[in-house]
Order: C-alpha cells, then sequence, then structure tokens
C-alpha cells in the first residue's frame, strides 16, 4: 500500500514545479509563482546553493543585501503568501548545472586536500563538478558551518512552525560526484586508502580474512595488505567490494548530514536517487534500515539531454523497470512517492504528447506525488553558469520572458485529474508478474566489464533496459510487471507473484539460487534467459539452480562486438522465424518450446508445483507486423498459466489495471482502436494519437455510479462531472443514472437497460461536462 502524505490531518497530493530564485530576476519571482499557480500547482521546489550564498568564507547573505537574488527569506515570504507548499534543498553539492555544483571555489582553493583523487593522484581541477572525498574532516567541518548558518532560516519556515516548508532534502544524487559509474576514477584520496583507513576498516567490520581469501583468492596475514583495485585485472569480487566499499562511504556521509539536519527539523527529510544507481538501492535500504534514518526515498525520470526530447515506446521497458524497483524500496521503507525531477527542460523541444505520455504514466505506475523540474527558465549569474553558459532556460514550461511551452499542457490536465479522483491514488496496482534483479550484475553492465571467463555479454543497456531491450517487450505485450531484489526477498514474498523473470549472467550468489529453486518448487514459475548460472558470488562453480531444474544451456561465448553478431531465426509452435541477436544456445531437458532447425533453444519444465522457462537466447522487443516476439511472450504467459487481468482486442493497445480505474496507453503516435474487457466491464476505444485516459470502471462521482467512461474524469461539481478525451471526439459513457445536459458537446446516441443507461457523446473540444 502506498503511503500517503498528510498535512494537518488532510490527505494532499504533492504536485510541483522548481523555480531557481537565484537564477530568475527577483522582480520577476511574483509573476513567475502566479503563473505556477494557475496551471495547478501547490508546491514550489527550490536548491540553496552555498557558494551562492556564501562567496567568500564566513560571508553570508540571506536577505539579498549582496544581490537581489540572493534573498532567500523574501522568496520564502512570497511562496507562503501565494499559498505554495515548499521543499527546500540546501545541499551542500546540489548538481543543477552550476559552478561547482554549488561547492565554494574559496573552500577547494584553500583546502585541495578534499578533493577525491584517481589511482594515479590529483584528478583535473577543472572538472564541471570537482569530485570531494566526502567523508574528508575538513570538508565535513565546512559544510556543519555552512547547515548552521542555513538551517536557523529554514526552521523558521518549517510547516510545523507556520511556515511553507514541507520537506527538506539531503544533498543531491549523491554519487560521489558521478563519478561511481566508473570503477576506478575515484577515491584514493589519502584519508581512504592509507594504511588502515576507512578502507581498511570498512574490509574489518564486513569480512573475516579468511572469507576475503576466499573471495580474492590470496593469501593475507593483515587487512593492511589488501589495497584497493586499480584495475579489471583485479578478482571480480574484489572490484564489486571496492564498488560497494564507494557506496558505503556515501551512506555514512548521508547519516552524518542527516544527524545534523535532525537537530533544526521536525518536517520529514528526503534524498533523490542515491548513487544514481537503482538496483544498489538496496545498499541504501540495508543501510537506514540498520541505522534506523527516517529519510524518504525519491526519485527522477530524465530522458533526453540537450536535444529534442525523446519518450516513446521504446521507453516503456526502462519506465516499469525504475518504477518497479522504486516502488519495491518505498514499500519496504514505507515512506510516500515522489518524482522531484521529472523532466519538463534540458531539452531542445519537449513535444506535449511525448510529455503526457511520461508525465501520466507516473501515477499510473505509482507515483502520484510529482515535481516537474525546470519549471521556470532563468539565466545563471556571472561566474556561477557550468554546462549552460549565460542560459538556464532550455524549453522550461515557463520562459525566462514569462511564455508558456506547449507541455503545460498536460501538466495542467494530469493535475486536475489527480486532485479530484484520491480514490485513484488510494487504488493498488498488484502485477501478477515481477522482474527479480540481482544487483551485482547492474555495476558489470556500468562498467560494461565482463570477465574473459565469461560466457554471457555484460551488455544489459542493449538486452534488458534499453529501446529493444527485453524489459520493452515485456510492457509492450500488455505484461505489468513490479521489480524484485532477490537478495533481499525471501521466498514467501517471491510466491506473491505468478511468474518471475530473470535474466542472468554467469554468476549468481548461492543463496540466491537457492531461493529460486524453492520458488519453483512451491509453486512459482520462473522464465529465465539467456544462460543459467554456473558460478556463485565468490566465483566458485556452483549450479544448484540448474541441477534442480535437471537443464543444461550450452557453453557458447556470446559476442560483444555489436557489428559481428549474428541474427538467428527462432521457430515456436505457431512462430516462424521470430529474429534473435548474438549467439543462440542449445538447451537440454524438459519440454521443447523453441527451436533453431533441429537444435533446441528453448524448454519447458515441471518441478514440484511449479515450472520454469529456460531460454538459450536473448527475447527482445522488435515492432513489425508479424508481431512475433509479443506473440511469444503470450504463449509463454499460456505455457505457465498466467492470465491478464483484462482483455484487448488489439495488442497496440497498452493498460495499465489500477483498481476502480484502468489506465488506458496508445504509445504510439498512431491510430488505434479496439475492444477492451475489465472487470466485467466491455468498452470500445479510439486512440486517435498517442497519449493516456485514466478510464472510471464502476466509481461513484457524485453519488453517480460511473460504470465506465472511455474519457478521463478531471473534475466534479453539484451534480456535474467534467471529462477529458483529446484522443477522439467520440466519448461512450455508462451510469446508473441519466444525464440531463451536455456542456461542450452532445449526445449522439442513447441507450438503457434497467437502471444503466449507456450515452455517445460528441465533442468538438477535448474537455466537455455532464449534468446528471
Amino acid at each position: 500500500m502506498v503511503k500517503p502524505i498528510f498535512l494537518d490531518g488532510k490527505r494532499i497530493v504533492v504536485y510541483g514545479g522548481t523555480l531557481q530564485y537565484f537564477r530568475v530576476p527577483r522582480n520577476s519571482w511574483e509573476r513567475m509563482l502566479k503563473k505556477m499557480k494557475s496551471h495547478g500547482l501547490n508546491t514550489i521546489d527550490t536548491y540553496i546553493a552555498w557558494n551562492w550564498h556564501e562567496p567568500q568564507e564566513g560571508l553570508f547573505d540571506f536577505t539579498g543585501e549582496t544581490h537581489p537574488q540572493r534573498d532567500l527569506v523574501g522568496f520564502l515570504d512570497l511562496a507562503q503568501k501565494l499559498g505554495f507548499y515548499v521543499i527546500i534543498r540546501p545541499g551542500p553539492y546540489i548538481c543543477g548545472e552550476w559552478k561547482n555544483g554549488g561547492i565554494p571555489e574559496w573552500l577547494i582553493n584553500s583546502h585541495p586536500e578534499i578533493l577525491a583523487k584517481g589511482p594515479n593522484g590529483t584528478l583535473p581541477r577543472d572538472i564541471y563538478y570537482p569530485p570531494i572525498t566526502y567523508l574528508h574532516p575538513t570538508y565535513l567541518e565546512y559544510v556543519m558551518k555552512w547547515y548552521e548558518n542555513v538551517f536557523p532560516i529554514i526552521k523558521e519556515y518549517l510547516y510545523s512552525n507556520g511556515g511553507p516548508i514541507i520537506n527538506v532534502t539531503i544533498d543531491d544524487e549523491p554519487s560521489y560526484w558521478e563519478t561511481i559509474f566508473q570503477a576506478f576514477l575515484t577515491d584514493y584520496n589519502e584519508i581512504v586508502v592509507k594504511e588502515n583507513g576507512i578502507w581498511h576498516s570498512w574490509l574489518k567490520e564486513n569480512y573475516q580474512l579468511d572469507e576475503l581469501e576466499e573471495r580474492y583468492g590470496q593469501k593475507f596475514s593483515d587487512y593492511a595488505e589488501i589495497v584497493p583495485p586499480t584495475s579489471f585485472s583485479e578478482p571480480l569480487p574484489k572490484i564489486l567490494d571496492w564498488h560497494h566499499f564507494k557506496i558505503w562511504m556515501i551512506n555514512e556521509y548521508v547519516r552524518i548530514l542527516y544527524e545534523k539536519i535532525k537537530k533544526y527539523v521536525d518536517v520529514p527529510i528526503s534524498i533523490l536517487d542515491p548513487y544514481l544507481l537503482l538496483a544498489a538501492w538496496k545498499e541504501f535500504y540495508l543501510y537506514v534500515t540498520k541505522h534506523k534514518l527516517d529519510i524518504h526515498l525519491w526519485t527522477e525520470f530524465w530522458y533526453s539531454f540537450y536535444r529534442t526530447f525523446d519518450f516513446k515506446e521504446d521507453r516503456l521497458g526502462h519506465l516499469y523497470y525504475k518504477t518497479g524497483v522504486y516502488r519495491y524500496y518505498i514499500n519496504k521503507l514505507k515512506t510516500p512517492p515522489l518524482s522531484i525531477e521529472t523532466q519538463t527542460s534540458l531539452a531542445n523541444v519537449i513535444e506535449k504528447d511525448e510529455a503526457e505520455l511520461l508525465y501520466a504514466l507516473l501515477p499510473a505506475l505509482g507515483i502520484h506525488n510529482i515535481n516537474y523540474y525546470l519549471y521556470v527558465g532563468g539565466e545563471n549569474p556571472k561566474g556561477y553558469e557550468s554546462h549552460n553558459g549565460a542560459t538556464w532556460d532550455v524549453y522550461s514550461p515557463i520562459g525566462l520572458d514569462g511564455r508558456e511551452r506547449q507541455h503545460v499542457e498536460p501538466i495542467k490536465w494530469i493535475g486536475e485529474f489527480l486532485k479530484s479522483n484520491m480514490d485513484f491514488i488510494e487504488s493498488q496496482l498488484k502485477p501478477k508478474v515481477a522482474f527479480g534483479m540481482y544487483e551485482p550484475y547492474e555495476a558489470l553492465s556500468m562498467w560494461g566489464h565482463r570477465p574473459e571467463s565469461f560466457e554471457e555479454s555484460v551488455n544489459l543497456q542493449e538486452y534488458l533496459f534499453g529501446e529493444r531491450g527485453l524489459l520493452t517487450l515485456l510492457a509492450m505485450s500488455n505484461v505489468p510487471f513490479d521489480v524484485i531484489d532477490l537478495e533481499l526477498s525471501t521466498v514467501e514474498e517471491m510466491l506473491q507473484y505468478e511468474q518471475i523473470w530473470i535474466y542472468s549472467l554467469d554468476f549468481m550468489s548461492r543463496e540466491v539460487q537457492e531461493k529460486l529453486a524453492r520458488y519453483v518448487e512451491e509453486g512459482g514459475n520462473l522464465v529465465i534467459l539467456p544462460t543459467l548460472p554456473s558460478l556463485d558470488e565468490n566465483m566458485k562453480p556452483y549450479t544448484k539452480l540448474r541441477d534442480f531444474l535437471g537443464i543444461e544451456v550450452e557453453k557458447a561465448k556470446a559476442r560483444d562486438n555489436m557489428r559481428l553478431i549474428p541474427y538467428i531465426s527462432v521457430d515456436a509452435e505457431e512462430i516462424d522465424r521470430m529474429v534473435v541477436r548474438n549467439v543462440v544456445r542449445e538447451v537440454k531437458g524438459g519440454k521443447a518450446i523453441a527451436w533453431v532447425g533441429d537444435k533446441v533453444v528453448g524448454v519447458m519444465v515441471r518441478k514440484g508445483k511449479g515450472s520454469a522457462v529456460v531460454l538459450g537466447f536473448r527475447l527482445q522487443y522488435y515492432s513489425s507486423y508479424h508481431d512475433l516476439h509479443r506473440k511469444f511472450v503470450d504463449k509463454i504467459l499460456q505455457l505457465q498459466g498466467i492470465e491478464r487481468d483484462f482483455e484487448v482486442s488489439n495488442r497496440d493497445i497498452i493498460v495499465i489495471p489500477r483498481g476502480n480505474y484502468l489506465v488506458v496507453v496508445n504509445p504510439r503516435d498512431d491510430k488505434v482502436t479496439g475492444k477492451v474487457r475489465y472487470r466485467g466491464v466491455e468498452f470500445n476505444v479510439e486512440l486517435n494519437k498517442r497519449g493516456v485516459l485514466y478510464i472510471p470502471i464502476n466509481v461513484e462521482i457524485n453519488g453517480i455510479k460511473v460504470l465506465y467512461a472511455t474519457a478521463t474524469p478531471v473534475g466534479r461539481g453539484e451534480g456535474t462531472i467534467r471529462f477529458r478525451n483529446h484522443l477522439a471526439n467520440v466519448t461512450e459513457i455508462a451510469i446508473n443514472g441519466k444525464i440531463k445536459e451536455v456542456s461542450g458537446g452532445y449526445i449522439l446516441q442513447e441507450k438503457s437497460s434497467g437502471e444503466k443507461n449507456i450515452y455517445v457523446i460528441k465533442h468538438e473540444s477535448e474537455t466537455f461536462e455532464i449534468r446528471v
């Protein structure tokens, strides 16, 4: 159950936008805020840039004495006067395409020892966000001084003290200044790698020496002998430990900041996308749970930087995956969902239909609190620019000159829907299918590191997460899915899902292999591809899963060079020549379900109460007239007895069940029509272009039972319901009652059956209202 946000005992939806007061002229603040209010926003998000408010050591300005755009106090007063909630993000690091990410230049110049180092020493000084050693005592000393000056002001404006601030965020995307994406770029600072420094302390805390000898394949007489890895020639378990160690340093840093902030605030404290990873959120969950840190986990969605916005059907796999990971962890943490940076800028153009597809799918997939970033364009003060030179208006919904751009339209109507249909927010998203993530795979894929002994490619972006990946195929095959962590989830939690899909590399921990065997034995249905693991977490031979299933997968090395891969046609029952990419492996054991010529490349086996489908190839998304890949997904569901909660006559109508609502999606800019059946109700839909409808099913609105409506309810008044249908100019509405009047349209057809009345309404505009 998604945790709601309550203020004064009343449930609210946070629906906001980012206005960075330090980039917008002081005399434009009120005009811009009023525009945001007119768009239906109720919350303002902003950073507080440390280097802007402390331009010289010890010289603080929060009232605009040295520059009108330093008037933080005036901005908070104005936001409160206009009735906004405020989310404040005081760093110390703010990212934000701002000079040094907010870290003062004078601090770096006077204390260069705080800078993170590479394995060969000092990194270039002119990096756009110079990475700093999070746990360096000198850096932390100055951060505490910053907090001691800015937090008294924040405290005065907390909601609990009668002000507008409802949440305070820690740092920004703590990820070792985005260097964690590269295995050996940082941090070899002396305080980290010296003998008995932070690295050795972490090893002692987590391992016995004999355990490390087993993991690294070496003998040690003391922890001090274990130097950090600096290349991929080191054992993989050691490289993964170095990765997890850096994540732990981030967690320690977050704890230090949290404990300081808690001295000033009693409103919720949040963090955005720790590590800028996903599967690694496991480490954040384990850490904050162990240390009892009450931190709200927030996320963000960016799909195009400095080019035309790109969110079409082939992005759905990543979106389903990220929202699935996010739901998994907020449910475990019991914190409310919020996308604090939902992209509305930093793109050449953001077309309203693609923007709608992203913005409307977020609530459908469980994130109904949304903040749009960057909502108001601005200009960088001289000396503080970074990625963009002078400009900070890269197609924001409201431009620096006040103009409103096209993607304001979906922002307005989605907000109207969310705020007028709280029952949608309370409805459950309960997929029958889950994707099982194994966290170490994320790191290998991110680094592009494939040990020489590995048979399988680690290019998960291509085969799993990307535009043609398996997850996009599942999303476009109308298979809504959750995401679970295979290391954290118990067998009992796994069994809540009728089917679990797994993309396997050569290794998988002993514990996870054993849990998957139990999952199948106790009634679960497993789908695993394109191989079965043969090694454990220490890269030692271990074949529990394949032994239990009685399946052998041929050893065949996948190719990494995409120009050298084969395209191979795979057949299955009623599937003729489905193309797959890269090598295809023979699979022995079980019942054949897919083959290449005489070679069996996919099997199904029943074990205990459950079953497993094992594929020796990569299953990806290919859109075509023959639609073989989606048909093959249907075949797997059918073989394992998985039935959807809905039916569609046209595969291109994508739906997401949400209790008494059905989210109906046309992810392509092409006309789609067909029948939909859900909860005993059947109706026709016409979707003439890309977009999303939230269709109510047996929902009571203003005392009237709406059996269904092929339009989105966006408002209600005394005896009236306002609908929006921008994808067709005809809407079908079935109610227990009579429509007395239609504003903005007229009744084309009326049919009655007992208390049930079905109306076909023609409307020239996208919005119309019925009186009942």
